[in-house]
């Protein structure tokens, strides 16, 4: 515990979605285990600045206050940033990306990638302007720069001029699913997705989650796993997801390689069944030709799954010696690393072993106390 005497602002307006993205979930957890960790020292005083009340969604101590800023449209920028002109906290915390146009006394971001700049096509217009504009924000504005790997803090230096000292790695945590092994197994009988993909516990599969878009690097899967399922016919590719920019082109690619029947795509699903999904693949595949981070990798640990990795951005730093690395622009390197996973056993055992050492590495606990010493800083 700290024995501060601040007030701490912090940007919830991300926090607790019900279809959570990979920011989103970063915000419900940092937020809870920092409340966790402040809650009850009556000398720091915690504000979590909101679109909606977020309470009772958890429990509050005295020192922690949930202010609601209504509005429909541009809310960190309007909202917040009138908030913030009213009256300022010590310190502003925001979770995700975007900072308000006034700021608080000490200003603390957390940027979870740079994509925009590497894949410039899979974002709109709009999307790339606001993003690189918001980045360089902040690169000049912020007292310091979370961000969650060696790779993203390359990127700000490379591309922002952001010198090293303003930023901070502080890797992501990982929190075991609440979810008993009842219940998994009774999403194979009683899911409608599950039923009506005719997805069951005989099935086997490569599988991968994830928003199907160009930047995951899904064509060149669909690609290998052509090649792959040549000799492996009993498999099929599971991709769960919601369509993002490029899914026609995904779409077009199991067309023109004639294996629809062999691609089952269930869309979105619920923490649950995508749990059900890991708990009962083969081989989790994760292709992605840029990440901040690479949360699948720990759920694929957490699962005990062999994983099938792209070697590109921060994945190595998450993955460590525990996944099959493969180029991400090799298609055939994909399809023979799937048949390694496929084909020897022991091989998949010994990543398995080694991914089961490496969860513990990764906590929100020790996001969260880090984060916390950071904006005490």
């Amino acid at each position: 515990m700290y024995n501060g005497n601040m007030k701490i602002g912090i940007d919830a307006s991300r926090y607790g979605h019900s279809e959570a993205t990979g920011v989103e979930n970063y915000s419900f957890q940092i937020i809870n285990y920092l409340i966790g960790e402040v809650a009850g020292n009556s000398k720091d005083k915690v504000v979590l600045y909101s679109r909606e009340a977020i309470f009772p969604k958890m429990r509050v101590a005295k020192n922690i206050t949930n202010m609601v800023l209504p509005t429909k449209r541009f809310w960190t920028l309007w909202a917040l940033s009138r908030e913030m002109r009213r009256d300022k906290p010590d310190v502003l915390f925001v979770p995700s990306h975007v900072f308000p146009l006034s700021l608080a006394k000490k200003n603390y971001l957390m940027i979870h990638d740079v994509a925009f700049r590497h894949l410039r096509s899979a974002y709109s217009f709009f999307q790339y302007h606001y993003l690189n504009w918001s980045t360089r924000v902040a690169a000049k504005k912020a007292t310091k720069i979370i961000v969650p790997s060696e790779a993203t803090a390359k990127d700000l230096v490379h591309f922002y001029k952001c010198p090293k000292k303003k930023i901070v790695v502080i890797p992501h945590g990982f929190a075991k699913p609440r979810l008993d092994k009842a219940h998994l197994d009774n999403l194979f009988e009683f899911s409608e997705i599950f039923k009506y993909f005719g997805i069951d516990e005989k099935l086997k599969y490569v599988f991968f989650v994830g928003r199907l878009e160009s930047k995951k690097n899904l064509v060149r899967l669909v690609e290998a796993f052509a090649e792959f399922a040549e000799d492996h016919e009993d498999f099929k590719l599971v991709m769960a997801g919601k369509p993002g920019v490029g899914f026609d082109k995904i779409l077009k690619k199991i067309q023109q390689l004639k294996i629809a029947n062999k691609v089952v795509l269930p869309g979105y699903v619920t923490e649950g069944e995508k749990a059900a999904l890991m708990k009962n693949c083969q081989i989790f595949a994760f292709p992605s030709l840029y990440e901040g981070f690479g949360l699948p990798l720990l759920e694929a640990f957490y699962y005990e799954k062999p994983v099938l990795c792209s070697s590109s951005s921060s994945l190595p730093e998450v993955g460590g010696k525990a996944v099959h690395y493969v180029d991400p622009l090799n298609v055939s390197e994909m399809a023979e690393g799937l048949k390694k996973l496929a084909e020897d056993e022991k091989y998949a055992a010994k990543l398995v072993a080694k991914g089961r050492e490496r969860l513990p590495n990764f906590t929100w606990e020790a996001s969260a106390k880090r984060t916390l010493k950071v904006l005490h800083g």
